[in-house]
Order: C-alpha cells, then sequence, then structure tokens
C-alpha cells in the first residue's frame, strides 16, 4: 500500500537510520528508453492481455487504482526524492527507503528529468483523472520535461481531439503506441485486438494533439506466410501517420513520427508459441528478418520519421537515422549483411545473440570471432549455418 509523504518523518538532523519508508506501487515493465523515467502506476497490467506474443501479463487480473492512490505514490516519491537528496543512496543500502526507490535515484541521478505511467495502458483511465495524475507529477517535480505512458491503438481511437489536448495540456508529451504490424490479418492472427483504421486513428490523433508518438514495430511478426503483407501494412499505416505530423514554419515536423523496432520472438508460454507448435506459425530467422528490413524501409516511401533500434531483441542497434535522409546509409548496413556468406550471416547471428558481437563490424574482430569459436566448440568447426541460425532465431526469446 502507498504511505503518504508525511509517514516520512525525521528527515532533518536525525539520520537516513531514523526515516520511516515511504512505500509505492511499481509495474513490471517500461520501455528502454524510460530506463531512468520515474515510474508512476497509473492501472495494473493490461487490460486486454491477449496479445499473442507477450508474456509479460499472462496471468494476471487487471485493476484500476484510486485517484488517491495515485497521487498519494507521487507524494511518497517526492519524499523518498527528498531524502535522496539529503543522505544519497545511504539511504538505500541501509533499508531508511524502501527498494523500489531505488528508481528514484535513477530519476534524480539523470536530473530529474522524466516520468513514465504505467502500466499497459493508462488511457483506459477517464481523461480526468489521468490529467490529475500529470499535473501532481508536474506539481511535484518542476524539473521534468517529459511525461510519457504506454497507450492501446483501440483505446486512444475513442478519444475525442478533446480530451487528447486535455492531457497534451495537463503536460503529458508523449506516448508509446505498439504497432507491431499494419495488416489486418497480421494482428487478428496475434489478436492484438485493434485494427490498422484504430492505429491510424490513435497515431493520428496523439500527434494533432501535439504530444510525440512512438510506434513500435515487429519485424518478423508476419511469420514467413504473411511476411511481404506485413511489410506493406505496416509501411502504410506509418506513411498515413507520418503525414499527419504538425508541421513547422519551415516544413518539417515539430515532432516527427518515432519508430522504435523490436523483432518478433517466440516466448515458451505465449499464445504464440502454440501457434507455432501447431505448425500456424514460423518465426523468420535473422536473415530473413534482415530482408523484410530492407523491405521497410524502401516501403516507408518519403514519410519523414526518426527510427530507432534500442533492443536487446534487434540484431542492428546501429539501423538508426532520420527518414529518409539516412536510408541510403541504412540500406547498406543490410546489403552488407545479407552479401556475406551464409555461413558468416548465421555466425554473426548467433554471437550477437550471445553477447559477443554488438555491431555488424565486430565480425571481423579476431578477438570477438575467437570468444566465440572457443563457446561454439573450439576447433571442431562450425555447427552448419542452418542450425546456428535456428538457435539464434530462439535465443530471442531470452530478450522478453
Amino acid at each position: 500500500m502507498s504511505a503518504p509523504a508525511g509517514d516520512t518523518a525525521d528527515r532533518a538532523g536525525k539520520g537516513a537510520d531514523r526515516l520511516t519508508p515511504c512505500r509505492f506501487e511499481q509495474g513490471p515493465i517500461r520501455p528502454p528508453s524510460e530506463a531512468r523515467s520515474l515510474l508512476v502506476r497509473v492501472v495494473r497490467n493490461c487490460t486486454w492481455n491477449r496479445c499473442a506474443f507477450c508474456p509479460v501479463y499472462k496471468g494476471t487480473r487487471p485493476s484500476q487504482r484510486s485517484l488517491e492512490e495515485i497521487l498519494a505514490d507521487v507524494d511518497a516519491m517526492a519524499a523518498c526524492a527528498e531524502v535522496l537528496r539529503a543522505h544519497g543512496l545511504e539511504a538505500l543500502r541501509s533499508g531508511a527507503l524502501p527498494p523500489e526507490a531505488y528508481q528514484v535515484a535513477l530519476f534524480l541521478h539523470d536530473g530529474g528529468r522524466s516520468v513514465f505511467l504505467q502500466d499497459a495502458d493508462p488511457w483506459a483511465v477517464r481523461p480526468e483523472k489521468l490529467a490529475a495524475v500529470v499535473r501532481r507529477v508536474r506539481e511535484r517535480f518542476p524539473s521534468v520535461e517529459r511525461v510519457t505512458t504506454y497507450g492501446r491503438a483501440r483505446t486512444l481511437a475513442r478519444r475525442t481531439p478533446e480530451q487528447l489536448a486535455l492531457l497534451a495540456g495537463a503536460g503529458l508529451t508523449r506516448v508509446h503506441l505498439g504497432l507491431e504490424s499494419g495488416d489486418d490479418e497480421v494482428l487478428a492472427f496475434v489478436d492484438k485486438g485493434c485494427t490498422a483504421a484504430d492505429l491510424v486513428a490513435a497515431g493520428k490523433g496523439v500527434l494533432g494533439a501535439g504530444m510525440e508518438l512512438c510506434f513500435y514495430v515487429m519485424p518478423g511478426l508476419g511469420g514467413r506466410g504473411w511476411a511481404a503483407q506485413h511489410v506493406e501494412g505496416t509501411a502504410r499505416v506509418v506513411r498515413e501517420v507520418a503525414a499527419a505530423a504538425p508541421q513547422g514554419d519551415d516544413g518539417e515536423p515539430l515532432h516527427p513520427l518515432v519508430v522504435r523496432l523490436r523483432t518478433a520472438a517466440v516466448v515458451p508460454g505465449t499464445p504464440l508459441a502454440r501457434k507455432a507448435a501447431a505448425g500456424e506459425f514460423e518465426l523468420p530467422d535473422d536473415v530473413e528478418v534482415a530482408r523484410e528490413l530492407r523491405d521497410l524501409l524502401l516501403a516507408f516511401g518519403e514519410a519523414r520519421l526518426e527510427l530507432r533500434s534500442d533492443h536487446a531483441l534487434n540484431l542492428f542497434p546501429e539501423l538508426e537515422g532520420s527518414l529518409p535522409r539516412d536510408r541510403g546509409r541504412l540500406l547498406a548496413l543490410l546489403d552488407d549483411y545479407l552479401a556475406l556468406p551464409r555461413e558468416e550471416q548465421a555466425l554473426f547471428a548467433l554471437g550477437a545473440r550471445l553477447g559477443v558481437f554488438r555491431r555488424l563490424a565486430d565480425l571481423g574482430d579476431p578477438a570477438r570471432r575467437a570468444l566465440l569459436l572457443r563457446e561454439l566448440g573450439g576447433e571442431g568447426g562450425l555447427p552448419p549455418a542452418d542450425e546456428m541460425l535456428r538457435v539464434a532465431r530462439d535465443l530471442r526469446a531470452r530478450f522478453l
């Protein structure tokens, strides 16, 4: 349970060992880009919780939190921040503050600039309630520059322009939205609970209200059977939403659409794993995903967006840039990989999944190659390329 900020007593002059812990809730996940954000739990778990690829909330029940609970958590975080400013990390090491205050310490260390609202869909609460949370966050932490949240496309598509404007006016600045695929057949197969039309409406609404939008795209989610339509539909949604971004006087988007890559993985125990076991889905290997990424870059056309590859699921962390300006450089990276002999393609994919290689250039590092060869059995020769690609593909599940 949350404790009011006043329960943290004797902060001045009596030492961290005399402090009463101020407890607050935290949800299980946040985007990598929010690693140092203050985490405020608005709702518990996921109201949909049927996406076939997602293992995060399975076996849990969604629930709303009262506004009083949420605001008390924000006050408790502010109290923890006050203690940390006075006593530093010793307040954590001594147990004077609860373990969840570690995230407050990260937030302060990063300058206290960003807040992320949890869990899967805070937009499911009344807009007025969510706006009250955002305002309390801004009041308690004046240094905050960015307040962000996850959001479901179906929920956001139902929000009126006035409701979106209310949240933007309260100080919500960014929405992370799982696009995954823009093809209706793929979306239905993975039980995403939305359509391409929902994704377009949600994306346009967020950008139109003046907020930033991060779309999460899952290369490989169409499997081997629907890869082409997965690329085509995804690019179509991205193009349509990117074109809706408000422009400045110079003709450039004020807040360009951000597309973050999350390569598809089959995690044991998920509905997608059961579909794969039944022969209904076949996950592409890393060479096939590289071809799909190449097709996707071309299919984006002249859409202006920022591409990010900020997750361990992705084989190419350097596949980042501004489109269409950087498309040539990004295509060259993929072409370099696809031009390699198949054994080298497989070796890089497996080495990347094992943490030996971080970038494609590492493939030419003798020390890293020697390390990987030792891990694969020394001088006994490499496994067949197809086997290495299969193992690398299966290892993706470790990162979810």
